[in-house]
């Protein structure tokens, strides 16, 4: 048997690790802000150094190709300076003061002062899909570390050396800046055992994770029957259903069938705001709009995913899909079953029937979506509130269909965590008012962002100090 080049970590070794973050988190917790933020920015330096070499890993591992792949790394180095700003502000802490007032009647007050505190080790599980933004050096890392928290990454297996290529330079810029050098530490684990047991361990405080829900799900539970239980957060699956209302149809739908399949098809469909559901009302229009679905799909190529197991699972869930609805276009062939390339695919059923099939409400990961075909608008609104939680919904609409617009966008707000108003949903730009998350299962708490600013008060916490002396 070959030995890997990267082995899983032992309990012994989780053990030593989460032990040595939880032993420096008192010191790196207190280091002034403006010092984690020169440690943040050292690492985007390395990082900007280093750009041509890391693609050329990532790529041979990820085969997401170098354009993405520079453009993704690109954002998080922008990432980076964003929390290196954040942490030299200190704004994170969001004081709240209240004065004392001793000669308020009936009784005295107290004065008061909240602000954030950081939580404590936490455990990053980042995406096989996004080896740069959303893994070692990504938000949940880069928003961690600047509010104080020692960050423990468990590497993806399906890109071990990017990530190892990554740590080393984190590593170098913990030296440079006179971190606590346990501040950051990465940990390999392709058993899920490794991952089990960084979550449940009595020294994380949090853990950020970035995945399949099954995943999700089950480390979640884990998280919440510790002894101690702690806040997980998870990024889990989204269907990010659009919506096509009959004006907006009925004048656009060609422009609109080309988007929706170009949004589809975006890096093989292994977005986490791909729309894996599109809703349409029977009218004028709808037969043209899916016949140039069919033309649309026909005029692209089959695009490669991630690696083996992922194409696998693409076919698998393929394959369920046509069991109970309608394939209505594809550009599969046969040669393509001995590659990675995934075929874009598109499935019809009615709203009745997607009603009636529950089970299949769920995301598939790669160039795969439904088209569900609803008979009026009680049809439509019955669809769009039987979804679970996404992380986005899209509403295309007219004048015209400013009624229905209006009973759509409440609907809208309790299912998703971003509307979009026309345009479709893949990409997330990261900025102050960037929400990424949404109800169950899209994420484990809506509440919460994972990509933007605010995504460091998922490891903060307030407290309330009372009558102390400033």
């Amino acid at each position: 048997m070959q030995k890997k080049e990267h082995p899983d970590a032992s309990l012994q070794e989780v053990d030593g690790v989460m032990e040595s973050a939880w032993s420096c988190f008192s010191t790196f917790r207190k280091l002034p802000g403006k010092d984690r933020g020169m440690f943040l920015r050292s690492i985007a330096t390395h990082l900007t150094t280093r750009k041509d070499n890391l693609v050329l890993i990532a790529d041979s591992e990820t085969s997401l190709g170098p354009e993405r792949l520079h453009t993704e790394l690109k954002r998080a180095i922008s990432e980076l300076e964003l929390f290196a700003d954040l942490a030299e502000s200190e704004k994170w802490k969001e004081h709240k003061k209240e004065e004392s007032k001793p000669d308020r009647q009936p009784i005295p007050k107290p004065g008061m002062l909240k602000s954030n505190v950081p939580l404590g080790p936490v455990v990053v599980i980042g995406a096989c899909n996004f080896p740069f933004a959303i893994s070692v050096v990504g938000t949940d890392t880069a928003s961690a570390l600047a509010v104080g928290c020692p960050v423990i990454v468990k590497a993806h297996p399906d890109h071990a050396r990017t990530c190892q290529s990554l740590a080393v330079l984190v590593e170098h810029a913990l030296e440079e800046t006179r971190m606590p050098p346990n501040a950051f530490q990465l940990v390999h684990g392709s058993d899920h055992s490794v991952t089990r047991a960084l979550v449940d361990h009595r020294r994380t405080a949090c853990a950020a994770f970035t995945g399949s829900f099954q995943g999700g799900k089950a480390l979640h539970k884990l998280a919440s029957q510790r002894k101690i239980p702690i806040p997980f957060h998870a990024e889990m699956g989204s269907l990010n259903p659009v919506i096509i209302l009959p004006h907006a149809l009925k004048h656009s739908g060609i422009e609109l069938a080309r988007g929706y399949i170009a949004a589809v098809n975006l890096f093989a469909g292994q977005m986490c705001t791909k729309p894996g559901m599109l809703i349409v009302m029977e009218g004028e229009g709808v037969n043209q709009f899916r016949d140039e679905i069919k033309t649309a799909v026909n005029d692209i190529e089959p695009s490669n995913m991630l690696n083996r197991t992922v194409f696998e699972n693409f076919q698998s869930c393929n394959r369920t899909l046509e069991s109970t609805y309608s394939l209505i276009a594809s550009n599969r062939s046969d040669s393509q079953e001995d590659t990675n390339q995934a075929p874009c695919q598109v499935f019809e059923t009615k709203g009745n029937n997607f009603l009636n099939e529950r089970k299949l409400h769920a995301e598939v990961f790669g160039p795969s979506s439904i088209l569900v075909r609803c008979k009026d608008e009680d049809e439509l609104l019955a669809v769009t509130s039987a979804m679970e939680g996404s992380l986005t919904g899209t509403i295309h609409a007219l004048p015209g269909d400013r009624e229905l617009a209006q009973k759509m966008i409440p609907v809208m707000e309790s299912l998703v965590g971003r509307i979009l108003w026309g345009g479709f949903p893949p990409g997330v730009i990261p900025s102050i008012a960037t929400h990424h998350g949404g109800p169950w299962p899209a994420a484990t708490d809506s509440r919460h962002t994972s990509i933007g600013l605010f995504a460091y008060r998922r490891f903060v916490r307030p407290v309330c100090r009372q009558g102390l002396p400033s």
